[in-house]
């Protein structure tokens, strides 16, 4: 029995020689750390050539955009992976390739660019209508790769506008490119993963904002005019009293005329923008003149007709001070938040 296992040692013995040296001359395969996989890097830039079609109710708009990208790694097409993430009317949307093929640059890198046409989304806030300032924004990330795997970063000059694009009735302020890490607040259903989808996206923004003189004239000149003539209630003689209050009860139904005329290009929301502050603060003005001038009717009748003008005329003072004040604020904090 003891030979037995002594020849079966003596067997082994080079065997386990060879291990230790195929261990010793070769370590890395055996015993090598794995080491997590850097992300691709790809440099994303746009080309905004047109606006068109804001629909401010609908919150859409029509856009044509090229974007381009350059990328190192042959197994990567992030032309062809990227995907819109506020479209509009997706059916729409038209993304062609530039080249039917990658190009290889000088420096090595693959360059593609993709003309985008199509409706786009973005929730707008009218706060401060109507000088508010917004943005029309292209949202896009890449819809096969992760943030592990592929990383968008800003080109030098990201992003570039056609000098000869024109918005009517807006100014076009310079256009912005940022790039973020987006994580998706769910795993979409997949029972394999422990951690939230984690991509890349890209966000091309224009800012845009209305001329505050053109909006001035248009929004605040006929509430402006109203108000002038319901003041004409507290001007005339005290003893005039149908016509004051004819006149006050027609300035209140037509500011409640321009106040619907105003909402009609606006979306529906569930808060007040700044023209309805403007508009209350009309209404206001209106029914506070009214009651005036029933206050005075009674020294009317009593045959105080002096002390009823007194009344009147300090009334008028006080109000057109107050509603002017009180609109200039308004207009003031609107325009600091922009």
């Amino acid at each position: 029995m003891i030979q037995t296992w002594r020849a079966r040692l003596e067997m082994a013995l080079p065997l386990a020689r060879w291990c230790v040296l195929i261990a010793v001359a070769f370590p890395a395969p055996l015993f090598a750390q794995v080491v997590p996989q850097e992300p691709i890097s790809v440099t994303v830039g746009a080309y905004i050539n047109d606006v068109q079609a804001l629909n401010l109710r609908e919150h859409s708009y029509a856009m044509d955009v090229y974007i381009w990208f350059r990328w190192t790694d042959d197994e990567l097409s992030p032309a062809e992976t990227v995907e819109i993430v506020n479209p509009n009317e997706l059916w729409g949307h038209v993304a062609d390739a530039q080249y039917d093929e990658p190009l290889r640059l000088p420096s090595g890198e693959l360059y593609q660019v993709l003309r985008v046409q199509g409706r786009f989304s973005h929730k707008f806030l009218f706060y401060n209508y109507p000088y508010d300032r917004q943005e029309l924004v292209v949202e896009f990330e890449d819809e096969t790769h992760e943030v592990n795997r592929l990383e968008y970063i800003a080109d030098v000059d990201p992003v570039a506008i056609n000098p000869r694009l024109l918005l009517p009735g807006f100014y076009i302020d310079a256009p912005k490119l940022s790039v973020e890490s987006f994580a998706y607040p769910t795993a979409f259903g997949d029972s394999r993963r422990s951690e939230p989808n984690k991509y890349s996206r890209v966000r091309v923004a224009i800012p845009i904002s209305r001329p505050a003189s053109t909006s001035s004239l248009k929004m605040l000149l006929p509430v402006l005019c109203v108000v002038f003539g319901a003041s004409l209630m507290l001007r005339l003689k005290a003893t005039l009293v149908d016509a004051r209050i004819g006149i006050g009860i027609t300035s209140l139904l037509t500011v409640v005329a321009i106040q619907l005329a105003s909402n009609e290009t606006m979306p529906s929301v569930d808060y007040l923008v700044l023209m309805d502050k403007i508009h209350l603060t009309a209404y206001v003005y209106v029914l506070v003149g009214l009651g005036i001038v029933l206050a005075t009717v009674r020294h009317v009748d009593e045959g105080h007709v002096e002390r009823a003008q007194r009344i009147q005329r300090l009334a008028c003072w006080w109000l057109n001070g107050l509603f002017l004040s009180a609109i200039a604020i308004l207009i003031g904090i609107a325009i600091a938040r922009g």
